[in-house]
């Protein structure tokens, strides 16, 4: 995959818009309509349910663990004199979960790096570079493991029923007018706020306080 393609999926984790089931019913409802989890056949097929799913468990258990053992041969690394790792391991982003109080493992595969863990690992190391190898590490696991697997699945079963992408995009293309400048106008408002985000950020202005005006 190309580097423009790896940065557009990055970014469509980090907002929760991959092309799920649920987020595909938004522009081929006709399609998808009635469309479980192609894994478990039983729940929505929502950003959260991917890695989530029971089918998946197991898969993402061992990326998980395997993130913890590469995480912690980095420290060693880097500073052989650490000797607790008790604060880092109940840090709750190794809950295979999802929870709107706690960053979990989910909010890792989006690519989110939550304060708690960054201000543990200032405490041994200059972090910037474990970080940075550390996220590939998940970026990469959860995508050939978890993500390509499925959409290989998809794509299968798609074919079978005769779903083509000329078929998708003919029915996308008589979506209402009214609907199309929406979604346009929805897109311009998240890009408008993604860059609003990174402007706060990278200028040191208050986040909480953006959020508020943003919601309000």
């Amino acid at each position: 995959m190309s580097s423009s393609k790896v940065k557009a999926h990055k970014v469509h984790l980090l907002i929760e818009e991959i092309p799920t089931i649920e987020q595909m019913k938004k522009s081929f409802l006709d399609l998808y309509d009635g469309w479980k989890c192609p894994s478990c056949g039983l729940e929505d097929e929502t950003f959260d349910h991917v890695w989530t799913c029971d089918e998946h468990r197991s898969l993402l258990l061992k990326i998980k663990n395997n993130t913890i053992d590469l995480l912690l041969s980095l420290l060693i690394e880097y500073n052989p004199d650490i000797t607790d790792y008790s604060a880092l391991l109940m840090l709750n982003i190794w809950t295979i979960s999802t929870d709107p109080d706690n960053f979990t493992f989910v909010d890792l595969i989006k690519g989110f790096i939550p304060l708690e863990l960054t201000q543990i690992l200032n405490l041994w190391i200059q972090l910037l570079l474990v970080i940075i190898e550390i996220r590939q590490y998940i970026y990469e696991q959860t995508f050939k493991e978890i993500w390509i697997r499925r959409c290989s699945f998809i794509k299968e079963f798609e074919r079978s029923l005769g779903i083509t992408k000329k078929k998708k995009l003919t029915l996308k293309n008589f979506r209402p007018f009214n609907n199309i400048l929406n979604s346009d106008r929805e897109l311009e408002y998240k890009f408008d706020a993604l860059d609003s985000i990174r402007n706060n950020i990278y200028f040191g202005k208050n986040i909480i306080e953006f959020y508020s005006n943003l919601t309000s």
